[in-house]
């Protein structure tokens, strides 16, 4: 008798092959999803950031948010945000940059409504000195906007107010334009501002170099043109707070400006540094008579620029549109500077 094979066959090694191929893939594949979570269970498992109306941030406290607490003709409409230099983008993304090159420190708004019915939005930025704050200020003045008797700087819109008081800058900004509105905004303007210290610029301490805003001279010039530019001045990197102002003069209009520096030297090397600047994009110097003392004039088709130094200051006229306005408005800013300079 033949003896019989005992164990499975080929056929039943084949199929047992196959289930045990099939379980080590769904092995395989279940391990593979679970370690890759559904970005929502990830979301739902994550905590939660801290608010920022908490008005802290790693534990410190911001000062701007103090100034929004309760606003006398107002009713808080939401809780108050506070925003540091890492985080001041997700509130006004796309204009950061502008707070930032001014020395930003913090920010805080709330936002409120008014007894009209308005809402209001108040915004109170702290920054690193009133220069600062007023570079700022002047660096986006509105198109069409108005004094205010709030203080020198401050102006106003049909709908907003803007202000600085010592380091702080304010804007404060309503969802409409009618008179009572106005009224309301003032009024919390003045709280405001009644609130914040008084910190006077360091040019205004006994003995310091005057303002440069008070050495340009006034015949001719557009006053809501005052600017400061805290960086990059004149598209220069590195030119750094250089105050300008718009003149209309006989022969066209021109831009005086003045950069006030530590030394005579620090301002003799600033005014090379921006001659410079501008020979390096075209401008050629022309001897011509009527300059200033030590001034020289740089020239291109349809632009001209005159840079000399007073003492600490760096002075000039910038892209005056013919070489007679140029002329003009340097021999007038000369006089201003001789006559109020100490």
């Amino acid at each position: 008798m033949a003896l019989r094979r005992l164990g499975p066959g080929r056929a039943e090694r084949t199929a047992s092959l196959a289930v045990l191929t099939v379980l080590v893939a769904l092995a395989v594949w279940l391990g593979f999803a679970q370690s890759r979570f559904s970005p929502a269970v990830l979301v739902a498992t994550s905590p939660l950031p801290p608010p920022a109306s908490a008005g802290l941030a790693a534990g410190h406290a911001f000062e701007t948010a103090a100034f929004l607490d309760a606003l006398a003709g107002t009713t808080p409409a939401g809780p108050v945000e506070s925003y540091d230099a890492e985080t001041l983008s997700d509130r006004i993304d796309g204009k950061a940059e502008l707070y930032l090159a001014a020395s930003f420190k913090e920010m805080s708004v709330r936002a409120f409504s008014l007894a009209s019915g308005a809402r209001l939005d108040a915004y109170v930025y702290a920054q690193a000195s009133p220069r600062d704050a007023y570079a700022v200020l002047s660096g986006q003045r509105r198109p069409g906007a108005t004094p205010s008797d709030l203080s020198p700087d401050a102006y106003a819109t049909p709908n907003a107010l803007y202000f600085t008081r010592g380091r702080f800058y304010v804007e404060l900004s309503a969802d409409r334009a009618d008179a009572a509105t106005r009224d309301a905004l003032a009024a919390v303007a003045r709280e405001l501002a009644a609130r914040m210290p008084e910190e006077k610029p360091a040019a205004d301490a006994a003995g310091a170099a005057p303002d440069p805003r008070t050495l340009f001279p006034e015949t001719g010039q557009d006053a809501a043109s005052l600017r400061l530019a805290a960086s990059d001045a004149m598209g220069m990197a590195g030119f750094s707070n250089v105050y300008t102002a718009d003149y209309a003069m006989p022969h066209g209009a021109a831009t005086a400006f003045l950069a006030a520096r530590d030394t005579p030297d620090a301002a003799a090397a600033g005014a090379k540094a921006f001659a410079a600047f501008l020979t390096q994009n075209g401008y050629a110097r022309e001897d011509v008579a009527g300059l200033p003392e030590g001034a020289v004039l740089l020239a291109a088709p349809g632009s001209f620029e005159i840079i000399w130094t007073r003492g600490g200051l760096v002075a000039g006229v910038h892209d005056a549109v013919s070489r007679e306005a140029a002329l003009e408005l340097a021999a007038k800013l000369a006089a201003s500077l001789k006559e109020r300079m100490p």
